[in-house]
């Protein structure tokens, strides 16, 4: 069987996976211990977009500690052999949705001054 989230990787219009996993500490703890790139939702709306070069899984429990990540309901993430791969694929997400939304970034991503709160979405 051909993993098809391999095809996802170079067109920018497609989704990591079609698979959306639950942001809660049963599910991080379940996901894969390898390099890759992933997207953090609230709702069905991209509000984080993030690699890591060592471990998915370790990158989401860090999130799931962090109250800044408190209103995100979701993931969905690709697995690489390569950090490098990771990284690439974060950059190409990153363009897509600042191309998508008129140059902002995903909302836990934008510059804000201290006294601006993350949380009134």
């Amino acid at each position: 069987m051909i993993d098809v989230t391999i095809f996802f990787a170079y067109n920018l219009d497609m989704p990591l996976t079609t698979k959306l996993h639950p942001f809660d500490d049963e599910t991080a703890k379940k996901t894969p211990s390898e390099a890759g790139a992933y997207e953090l939702l609230y709702k069905d709306t991209v509000v984080y977009i993030g690699s890591s070069g060592t471990s998915i899984r370790s990158r989401i429990c860090n999130h799931r500690k962090r109250k800044t990540f408190a209103k995100v309901t979701a993931f969905r993430y690709r697995k690489f052999e390569w950090a490098e791969d990771a990284l690439d694929l974060e950059g190409k997400l990153c363009k897509s949705f600042k191309r998508k939304n008129g140059g902002k970034r995903p909302r836990l991503q934008q510059r804000t001054p201290i006294n601006r709160n993350l949380f009134d979405w």
